[in-house]
């Protein structure tokens, strides 16, 4: 990947994975896509509005790829490296980190293991739009992921930490069930509107 900006490389990371403008910022839901047959939405609150741009980039600087396999890296990297004054992240982090528990253990192990070894962006050490001016090189270095990349490996304290935090996901994991079925309404709903939308032939 060449050393642009931040800003000139997210246009095409929503291109390259089909997020559409600006990553869906303001639009008013979100796609959630379960698998390629399975595509939930949920509503775009202002709280994720406020995470996304930092997800985004967050992305972009560990190179963890948007598709299922990266969701569930990409979140137990934020979540071993911390969300702090975003509460909204941990929350979408902690399906894809759960999720990945049972489909990718050792990805999400050490995605986790380098996020407690790394910086990111939920502590508000960097202004959104300074980072996005920022070049890759110089924000993967701030956040010292030049040091450890995606073949950083766990050590004791990290399995037991992450066993932990796996611990406290099973728990969300099972009182989130209890939306299970406003998720479902919600996305009949969406899918609805879309149809009124798009025009039929």
């Amino acid at each position: 990947m060449e050393d642009k900006t931040l800003k000139e490389l997210l246009p095409d990371f929503y291109k390259e994975y089909h997020l559409g403008d600006e990553g869906g910022l303001h639009q008013s839901s979100v796609r959630v896509e379960v698998t390629k047959n399975i595509i939930l939405y949920i509503p775009n609150f202002t709280a994720r509005r406020k995470a996304v741009i930092k997800h985004d980039i967050h992305y972009i600087v560990t190179g963890y790829p948007s598709t299922f396999k990266g969701e569930s890296e990409i979140g137990a990297w934020e979540i071993g490296s911390g969300c702090k004054h975003y509460w909204a992240a941990w929350v979408l982090d902690a399906s894809g980190f759960m999720t990945g528990i049972v489909f990718n253990l050792w990805g999400v192990l050490k995605a986790f293991a380098r996020g407690r070894k790394t910086k990111n962006l939920y502590y508000d050490n960097i202004p959104d739009d300074k980072a996005l001016e920022m070049k890759l090189s110089e924000i993967q270095k701030f956040l010292w992921l030049d040091k450890y990349t995606t073949t950083t490996k766990p050590s004791i304290i990290d399995t037991l930490v992450f066993a932990l935090y796996a611990l406290l996901g099973l728990i969300y994991s099972i009182l989130s069930i209890l939306l299970i079925p406003f998720i479902l309404i919600y996305t009949v709903y969406v899918k609805s509107q879309l149809k009124k939308v798009i025009p039929t032939h």
